[in-house]
C-alpha cells in the first residue's frame, strides 16, 4: 500500500509507527480521551510522537484553541478536564486531537454515532469545514448511509470482492 507516495509495506514497524503518529489524525468511535487530563493536554497528545506534525504548529496552545473555537468549543474550555465535558464536546475535543499539526489524513470511526440528526449534521458541518481548511482528507467508516451524499467516494463493504483464504 503507497500512501503520500511511501509504500508501507517497505517500512519497519517503527517507521510504520512514526509515519502513522506524523500523517494520520484518528477520532476513535468512543474518542478515548484521557478523563483526568485536561482539554488541552488531550488535544496535544498526539504532538508528544510526532515531531514533525509538532514543527507544522505555529504555537501548539494557540492552535489547539484555535481549533476548539472553530469546532464551536466554549471559550475557556482547554483547562476543563474530559471527564467533565458532555457527549458533544468531547467528541468535539476528539476531532481538535486528531487536526492539531495539520496530518495530511483523518481516519475517523463512526464519529457520529452518539448524536441525533440535527447534531450530527451541525458535528459534521464543523469537521468538514476544518478539514477543507486543512486541506487534509478524511477516511471516515460509519453505518449510516445518509453519509454518503456528503463524500466524493463511498467504498461499500458489500462492494468489496470477498475471498476465501481455504482455497487460497
Amino acid at each position: 500500500m503507497t500512501v503520500s507516495g511511501i509504500d508501507l509495506k517497505t517500512l519497519s514497524s517503527g517507521k510504520r509507527d512514526s509515519f502513522r503518529a506524523e500523517n494520520i489524525g484518528v477520532i476513535f468511535q468512543q474518542f478515548n480521551l484521557l478523563p483526568f487530563a485536561s482539554v488541552i493536554d488531550n488535544i496535544l497528545l498526539p504532538l508528544r510522537f510526532a515531531p514533525e506534525r509538532r514543527s507544522r504548529c505555529l504555537d501548539e496552545n494557540k492552535d489547539a484553541a484555535n481549533l476548539c473555537s472553530a469546532l464551536g468549543l466554549p471559550d475557556g474550555i482547554v483547562s476543563s478536564k474530559a471527564a467533565k465535558l458532555s457527549v458533544g464536546q468531547q467528541q468535539r475535543v476528539a476531532v481538535a486531537r486528531a487536526l492539531i499539526g495539520q496530518p495530511p489524513i483523518l481516519v475517523a470511526d463512526e464519529p457520529t454515532s452518539s448524536l441525533d440528526e440535527t447534531s450530527q449534521a451541525t458535528f459534521l458541518d464543523l469537521m468538514f469545514e476544518q478539514v477543507r481548511a486543512q486541506n487534509s482528507t478524511l477516511l471516515m467508516v460509519s453505518h449510516d448511509p445518509r453519509l454518503a451524499e456528503r463524500f466524493d467516494r463511498v467504498v461499500r463493504m458489500s462492494d468489496t470482492v470477498e475471498t476465501d483464504r481455504q482455497a487460497a
